[in-house]
């Protein structure tokens, strides 16, 4: 159904060339009066919104990973897709992290080494020194810890939900039931 799925940013894509049900959604939505256009948007994020934070909580195992990735996940619905993103929003934590900015190191790791060097004290005498700059982070992962697993999960996901809440929503504008 889903053809292929692309990194950019933080932001995974899909290409739905090949999906006949996600071609006929959109072109659906197109045609629907501004109303319905605007119920299928708060319906989609209101259903997505809970799933995408749910996703990345599971994922997430430290609390650094907790404020700097899920506290920060955002989805965002328009009439041709849903955007959902995380380390996008907040302002920079007490410590002075910015998830905005430093949120590379929470989701893909550190190298784990230690650096030593040999530092002269204020008397004069040389100690040598080991500093554990990166102890608080896990080792680096290419393919991430939270965001990316829960978005490759997800994204399939989330274009199923879409195209149901499409249909639903152009049912319920039929029948005339109001949600």
């Amino acid at each position: 159904m889903l053809s292929r799925r692309r990194r950019e940013g933080r932001t995974v894509r899909i290409d739905v060339r090949k999906s006949r049900e996600f071609q006929a959604a959109i072109i659906a939505v197109r045609q629907l009066d501004k109303t319905l256009r605007k119920m299928v948007r708060q319906h989609t994020k209101a259903i997505v919104e809970p799933a995408w934070s749910q996703a990345l909580t599971r994922r997430a195992s430290t609390s650094l990973e907790r404020r700097v990735i899920v506290s920060t996940a955002v989805v965002a619905a328009s009439d041709r897709n849903v955007t959902v993103r995380a380390a996008s929003k907040g302002r920079p934590l007490s410590g002075g992290l910015n998830p905005k900015a430093d949120y590379p190191a929470v989701e893909f790791g550190a190298s784990q080494g230690t650096t030593t060097y040999r530092r002269r004290s204020p008397r004069g005498t040389t100690h040598t020194v080991t500093r554990h700059a990166t102890r608080q982070l896990r080792a680096r992962n290419a393919n991430g810890y939270v965001f990316y697993p829960a978005a490759a999960e997800m994204v399939p996901r989330v274009a199923a939900l879409f195209v149901q809440t499409v249909v639903k929503t152009i049912a319920n504008a039929i029948e005339g039931k109001q949600e």
